[in-house]
């Protein structure tokens, strides 16, 4: 069973929302890796300690203990303002999801809106096509128009035989030198005024040439495609007068049934939709931007991580584990060796868990980057008008399990052209014409023409309405380029009349 446009547009809104969820998890075990690995560098410290009170008899455990505590301090105030970054830049990202789901539950209304107007549109443009198939002169003027048009084509058809009969005839008389000697002298008009020698030695030519025949079937090939242009423009026009006429009499239908109120709805909502479309790319641009920065921000590799570092690092420059380790080989006392051989456990310990963070971290960026893709993929498929209740996907279109997919290929394209390649547009009340996207009014006049005429003229009167759409006031495609309308993006699409 087919799925409907919405249906899809909101699977992709959960996916957006999941993948979410899901670098908030990894986030948090980054934190967790991050802690674990701070406690091993609190335990080193304390580490640090003993050996320093092992080795500096001298100095008082206060004097070493004052020192650390003038360091702790700095260092704390770093993390401290990266906590405080990183909260900032979490509210700002939960306000901008807050706002990002009420814009798109009103994107949602719209759509609704938008596909109830479209129904109203097509129960009234039915309507419409029924009162004219009543009409007794509309009935006779779709005859005429059909008969007209299928005149015209057979003229067309004429002409464009004949216009390559000429072109490829008139070479051979343009390039027989007696033949033009003969035509431009006017052989055979009255503006050939020679004669004696002259007019018996043409008339030889002329005989040996058969120049009368040649210049009929000549003049012919010139001059036949000139006038048969005349009278299909002739006919053109008066096809036209009658198209005019049919066209006021569907006008006069529609204004009476209120069509036109109806479409101007449309169009004003669908240019409403648009702009808001707009609102919607901009947050998830700002949501794209702000969650970059947090993650950044988090990263325990990032800014605030290096100034960490720098500081512990003149923290710790006076102590190598080398010179340690080697200056308590050298001691008789055990315990020093004791101390070092548990620093170097732990440093081992924290190196660990640093690996682990490191890549919750790559997990992290890659996942960031999908979340950028999927958000731009959702703004795709709403332009594309897909999210419309016209839009149908195959029912075997599953959004979980290529979302998956796409996030471990790290591209959300896969999942993009498993979408496009998965929509259809489903049929409507009216026929629909593929030919040319034409507006609502303009398929009103073609619908009800060709079943005016009815039999063998039906086909006629179609092709009638499509020749003159361009000269309609409705012509053109205002409602077929984001809402279930034509478009090159999507490669199937079809008008929803």
């Amino acid at each position: 069973m087919p799925i409907s446009g919405p249906v899809v547009h909101q699977q992709l809104m959960d996916a957006y929302t999941q993948t979410q969820a899901r670098l908030e998890s990894v986030r948090l075990q980054i934190g967790k890796a991050n802690q674990q690995r701070d406690q091993w560098d609190k335990n080193r410290g304390e580490s640090l300690v003993k050996l320093a009170e092992f080795y500096l008899p001298e100095l008082t455990p206060e004097a070493i203990r004052s020192t650390w505590v003038e360091i702790q301090p700095a260092m704390s105030q770093v993390f401290r303002r990266k906590q405080q970054e990183c909260d900032r830049l979490q509210s700002e990202l939960s306000s901008l999801t807050v706002k990002r789901q009420t814009e798109d539950a009103k994107l949602l209304e719209i759509n609704r809106q938008l596909d109830d107007l479209l129904d109203v549109q097509t129960q009234i443009g039915s309507e419409v096509e029924a009162r004219l198939q009543q009409d007794s002169q509309f009935v006779s003027l779709a005859d005429r128009a059909a008969v007209a048009e299928a005149a015209l084509e057979r003229a067309e058809a004429n002409l464009a035989e004949i216009e390559q009969d000429a072109a490829r005839k008139l070479p051979a008389y343009e390039n027989s030198k007696l033949f033009t000697y003969l035509r431009d002298r006017g052989y055979g008009t009255q503006a050939y005024g020679h004669r004696g020698f002259t007019r018996r030695m043409d008339r030889w030519v002329a005989k040996m040439v058969d120049f009368n025949t040649s210049k009929q079937g000549y003049d012919f090939l010139r001059k036949t495609p000139e006038q048969m242009r005349t009278i299909i423009a002739g006919d053109r026009s008066a096809l036209d007068t009658v198209m005019g006429e049919l066209q006021r009499r569907r006008d006069t239908v529609a204004d009476e049934l209120g069509l036109p109120e109806k479409l101007s709805q449309f169009t004003e909502l669908q240019k409403y939709r648009d702009s808001h479309i707009t609102i919607l790319e901009n947050l998830q641009q700002q949501t794209d931007k702000t969650q970059s920065h947090l993650t950044a921000a988090d990263d325990s590799r990032g800014t605030y991580y290096r100034e960490a570092i720098e500081l512990f690092r003149g923290m710790l420059q006076q102590i190598d584990s080398r010179d340690l380790k080697r200056r308590a080989s050298s001691t008789v006392d055990l315990t020093d060796d004791q101390i070092v051989a548990q620093l170097m456990n732990v440093e081992a310990k924290a190196g660990s868990f640093s690996e682990a963070a490191q890549q919750h971290e790559d997990e992290v960026r890659r996942i960031q980057s999908f979340l950028e893709d999927l958000g731009r993929l959702i703004q795709q498929f709403r332009s594309a008008g897909f999210d419309s209740a016209r839009s149908q996907f195959v029912g075997s279109l599953d959004i979980p399990m290529h979302l998956n997919r796409a996030i471990d290929a790290g591209s959300a394209d896969t999942l993009w052209n498993e979408v496009r390649s998965a929509q259809r547009w489903g049929p409507t009340a009216m026929e629909q014409i593929t030919a040319v996207a034409t507006h609502p009014m303009t398929q009103i006049l073609i619908n009800a023409m060709a079943h005016a005429a009815g039999g063998a003229l039906q086909e006629h009167a179609r092709r009638a309405g499509r020749r003159h759409s361009s000269r309609d006031r409705y012509r053109g495609g205002s409602l077929d380029s984001s809402w279930g309308g034509s478009s090159s993006s999507s490669g199937n699409r079809r008008s929803p009349w």
